[in-house]
Formats: structure tokens, sequence, C-alpha cells
């Protein structure tokens, strides 16, 4: 008979892990109460893979990793998506986050990539139009600010550099297009603003000091941005290329001002 390899037995025990949580594993969280039993898939991989020890059959035994599996993932998303935990309220939280673990599990060495998908998952989970386009724009955010915070860093242009040489923006900065303004209802906890623009545009990027921020876009200020963003250039071609989008040289000043302050260029 034929023994299956470490890589095998690897993944049949990794697949049980990801098997919902039942009984008092479940009790000890906030996820909504289920008196289901456990899948006979995870007993029987239980019996298959571990010996019972003097006081614990299979099946407690893989329910002590089963457990510690679930509540660290559970902990991790929670401390990732505040905004979305203040908007949805706990209890629809936990069920989404139950479901959203379920069809999107852990693929990744560092738990900052857990929430990858999350935006997308919300946007066909969740019925009501309104709270669907709100929370898919926090968690486009708040995954953002995951993503940041481990992306590239170049050197911020001088504003020398910014005058005379080729400029780029730094990788690190997140140009997003989104539904609602979810940006300033995160910072400021204020009555949603949708008005009647088509998108509202957001900026995400990792400050000088290493921490995340995001703030919001006009229209312009995104348009002029993305394009630098796809095709370093001079600031004088930039700004001729940009012309349209320029309300005002005050509102130019003040862009500017905004974005040499927060490092978004890079000498290209």
């Amino acid at each position: 008979m034929k023994h299956p390899s470490l890589a095998e037995t690897q993944r049949e025990f990794f697949g049980a892990l990801q098997f919902p949580l039942r009984g008092t594993s479940r009790r000890s969280t906030e996820l909504p109460v289920n008196g289901e039993a456990h899948d006979p898939a995870f007993l029987a991989t239980a019996e298959r893979l571990i010996k019972p020890t003097p006081t614990l059959i299979p099946a407690e035994c893989l329910e002590l990793y089963h457990r510690q599996y679930w509540f660290r993932l559970l902990d991790s998303i929670e401390e990732d998506f505040p905004g979305l935990i203040r908007l949805l309220g706990k209890g629809k939280f936990w069920e989404i986050i139950e479901a959203y673990l379920l069809h999107h599990p852990s693929e990744s060495f560092t738990l900052r990539h857990l929430g990858r998908a999350m935006p997308g998952f919300l946007a066909g989970y969740l019925d009501e139009p309104l709270i669907s386009r709100r929370a898919t724009a926090i968690a486009e955010i708040e995954w953002e600010m995951m993503s940041v915070f481990e992306a590239a860093d170049a050197p911020p242009a001088t504003p020398d550099q910014i005058a005379s040489e080729t400029i780029a923006l730094q990788p690190h900065l997140k140009l997003l297009e989104q539904k609602t303004n979810a940006s300033e209802w995160l910072h400021e906890d204020e009555d949603w603003c949708e008005g009647d623009l088509k998108a509202f545009h957001t900026a995400v990027w990792r400050t000088a000091e290493g921490a995340v921020s995001h703030t919001p876009l006009e229209p312009g200020a995104f348009a002029m941005l993305t394009r630098l963003s796809k095709t370093p250039t001079s600031l004088d071609d930039w700004l001729d290329a940009s012309a349209s989008e320029i309300p005002n040289p005050e509102t130019l000043t003040r862009w500017f001002s905004a974005w040499s302050g927060n490092g978004w260029f890079t000498s290209s």
C-alpha cells in the first residue's frame, strides 16, 4: 500500500483546518450561533492522521489546531477592517468574515494578505445597494492600507528635481476610483457625502514615518496623478498634458503643496 507523501498529508491536514468552527470553539468567538456538528470529513481526517492521547480522541486533538487556526484568522481580519465593523456592526461583520474566510482561506505566509479579496467579496455578498457600495469602498481603502505598508519605496524628489528632472509617483501611492466618499467618512465619522458625482477618488500611501494614510482627491487631481502614474515625465510636459484638468492656479498650488508635502513625487 502506497503511503501518502508529506506534502499530501500537509494538504489534507490544512484542508481540515479550513472547515467551519463548531461546538465550544465557536462559542469562544463572536460568530453567529450554529449548533451543527463537525463535518464527517473533518472527523475522518482526524482518525486518519492523528493518534489519540490518554485524554483526547483524534477529533479533539485536531480541534485544538483547528481552533487556533480560526482564532488567529478572525483576530487578524478584525484588526484589518475596523471601518467595516463600524459601518456594519459586529454581528453582521462576523457573519461576513466567516463566509469570506470559507471562500478565501489564507494562501500566504503572512496574515497581512488575508483581506486581499474582501472588496470583491462584499460587492457580491451584500444585497442592499447602498450598504454594498459603502462597505466595498471602505474595504478597498482598508485593504490598500495593508498593501502599501509593504510596497516599494523611492527617495522623495527634491523641489529642484521636480522642476528639472523626469518625475514619477512613489510606488506605494495607490489611486482608487470609488463609488462613494469612504475616505472622508473614515477620517471624520460624519454623514456620508454621496453627491451627484459618478465616482469618488482616493489616494492611499505610506508616510515618511512609516505609517499609512488616505485622503479624498478631487477629480482633476485624480486625473493628473493617474496620468503621471502611467507615464513619468517632466513637470512642464505633465502640466501641459493636464491643462484641461486644472481648475485655476490657486487650486494647482494647493494640490502641489499637499502632494510634495506627502512625499508622493520621486525622480525617475
